[in-house]
């Protein structure tokens, strides 16, 4: 067990059985061999609350796609862990990220998840504010003394603001490293992502979808770059798509179980990590049934270039964002038990109209709101976070591929596509924030 900290934890434990004291350091345990996670970080409020302060309020987090606010004056909104946010581009061009909370009583003061405006006016009593977050007007102004413009009032701006590639981050923290540092590990992937697009620019057009379950967010986070669940939770889709004739069972079942071939689960540092399949996996459009968009690729970047673009990847950077090839994904912490997700569908510049039709089409079928394979890993969620209540089986483990995952010359942990190299990725960088907070504490 690595680590120690002065800080311990109260629980009042599992179905009655007495209080649990679990310093943060204890939670999460790698020992030779064996990597187990204890359940406790799912179910208890006070480490959420943790969580909230010491990885999302201490990370970059992702809030938006630059193309979800093109034009001044256009805005979305957003949230870093749980506190609300509008991303909003001022009559300059500057993109802003500011708290959605009014300065006099503390409403939210925009509602619209995406718009259009100059200024954004509180609903409560009608504070009016511009876009870079200045107040311009409070209502009644004869209600406050002289000195009230002094007083410094306005949307809150979180202090630190950066792109790469067209996607927003946003960190909280006064002092942190920057986006370029932080996202060094996993950069090279992000641009693989970003230059699926013939011209090297991925957008974010109008229309998304959100779902929530009652289950915490590491459970969403942990899934999508779990290479072992598809043959067991996606075996109905696998069935449907051989009914049908598109493919067999046993093909998809073979393919996710090769050896080699780009076929690797890979952990990365910050937490990050990633799937990544040659030969594809369910839900991604497959891009060999089109010539014409390889060729484009392949002008575009070279052919070498194009096979490494053309991988199949779904990339994880820590601690709410998820690149899939059809999509963005964005968790959205709420509760302990409640989590919701945005699923963007993106365009690739470039590409034709016929073939990003094609990849919505098959994005919709998978990962759509009335699909075949989403709504599997939600009932999955359910199902792990009522398990995790049982107090007499507290560990998870996490240990599958540890005795055979390599570091590569990138550092990166590489194993099979089944194995859990990322999520120990995860939890590595989960029990390095949490302790790093608490010892400063």
């Amino acid at each position: 067990m690595r680590g120690i900290t002065a800080m311990t934890l109260q629980s009042p434990g599992f179905g009655g059985a007495g209080v649990l004291d679990h310093n943060v350091s204890d939670l999460v345990v790698e020992e030779p061999g064996r990597f187990r996670v204890h359940s406790d970080v799912y179910v208890r409020p006070d480490i959420f609350a943790l969580e909230m302060s010491r990885i999302f309020e201490t990370s970059w987090v992702f809030v938006a796609h630059e193309s979800m606010v093109p034009n001044p004056g256009d805005y979305c909104t957003g949230a870093i862990g749980r506190q609300p946010v509008i991303i909003s581009r001022d009559d300059h061009g500057e993109v802003h990220v500011l708290f959605n909370r009014c300065a006099h009583r503390g409403s939210v003061v925009c509602r619209d998840e995406r718009g259009h405006a100059a200024t954004f006016r509180c609903p409560y009593h009608g504070w009016m504010y511009r876009n870079d977050g200045t107040l311009i007007g409070a209502a009644q102004r004869s209600g406050y003394p002289k000195d009230f413009d002094t007083w410094g009032l306005r949307l809150g701006a979180v202090p630190n603001v950066e792109t790469y590639r067209g996607l927003i981050f946003a960190n909280i923290a006064p002092d942190c490293e920057p986006l370029s540092e932080r996202l060094g590990g996993v950069r090279r992937y992000v641009d693989a992502w970003c230059d699926r697009a013939p011209d090297g620019e991925v957008t974010v057009p109008i229309g998304a979808h959100r779902y929530d379950y009652p289950g915490n967010w590491k459970l969403q986070m942990e899934n999508g770059v779990d290479g072992y669940h598809g043959n067991y939770v996606h075996e109905s889709y696998a069935n449907i798509l051989e009914r049908s004739g598109e493919r067999k069972a046993a093909d998809i079942s073979r393919a996710r179980n090769r050896v080699g071939a780009k076929n690797y689960a890979k952990g990365l540092p910050h937490g990050d990590g990633l799937l990544e399949r040659a030969d594809g996996m369910l839900g991604t459009y497959d891009t060999k049934s089109n010539p014409e968009y390889r060729q484009q690729i392949a002008d575009a970047y070279g052919d070498e270039r194009m096979e490494e673009v053309l991988t199949q990847r779904n990339i994880f950077i820590f601690p709410n964002l998820y690149l899939f090839e059809s999509h963005i994904r964005v968790i959205r912490p709420v509760e302990v038990d409640k989590t919701y997700v945005d699923v963007y569908p993106t365009t690739l510049v470039g590409a034709s109209d016929e073939f990003n039709r094609d990849r919505l089409t098959e994005h919709q079928r998978f990962f759509g709101p009335a699909s075949f394979g989403q709504p599997d890993d939600i009932e999955i969620f359910v199902c792990a976070q009522t398990g995790v209540n049982v107090g007499a089986t507290p560990w998870m483990e996490l240990s599958r591929g540890l005795a055979r995952e390599e570091v590569n010359e990138y550092g990166e942990s590489v194993g099979h596509s089944t194995d859990e190299n990322p999520q120990r990725s995860i939890y590595r960088e989960w029990r390095k924030r949490m302790l790093n907070e608490a010892v400063k504490a």
